[in-house]
């Protein structure tokens, strides 16, 4: 009986530490999803958020405010720049400063918030295959 006992002890232990290894072994993705800018990316104008989309990322000026769409292949698709937004979003007469704008993700895979970091106003930035539907969608006001 002893030896019924201390080898279905060894074999839940064995089961148990078998899961584990699984557990350990099996690649944790990384959410793909845009970071919060650090005090050490404010000296680079521009930086890469990551979608949810492997092929796509959106390139920020972040002195600016200006975004592309930038897609990348592995085979002969095709490769490239699109303009998000072309237009600089600083206030008139503003002088830009690098880490200004930075870009935020939300539950939407294509869309992102935009908020400029020194007088909080944010945007509503879309990124998408189609022309017609990229863009900045809207900006967001402070509510009354």
């Amino acid at each position: 009986m002893n030896k019924r006992v201390g080898l279905i002890a060894a074999l839940t232990l064995a089961a148990l530490l078998l899961s584990s290894a699984a557990k350990a072994q099996r690649p944790q993705l990384a959410p793909r999803v845009a970071d919060p800018i650090s005090e050490s990316d404010i000296v680079y104008p521009y930086r890469l958020f990551a979608t949810t989309n492997i092929w796509t990322y959106i390139l920020l000026d972040t002195a600016t405010g200006r975004a592309w769409q930038v897609q990348y292949s592995l085979d002969e698709k095709p490769t490239g720049r699109v303009v998000i937004n072309e237009s600089s979003l600083l206030p008139e007469g503003v002088t830009p400063k690098n880490g200004r704008f930075t870009l935020y993700s939300t539950q939407n895979m294509y869309n992102f918030l935009l908020l400029d970091r020194q007088d909080s106003r944010i945007w509503q930035l879309q990124w998408s295959d189609e022309p017609k539907t990229r863009g900045l969608v809207r900006s967001i006001p402070l509510a009354k």
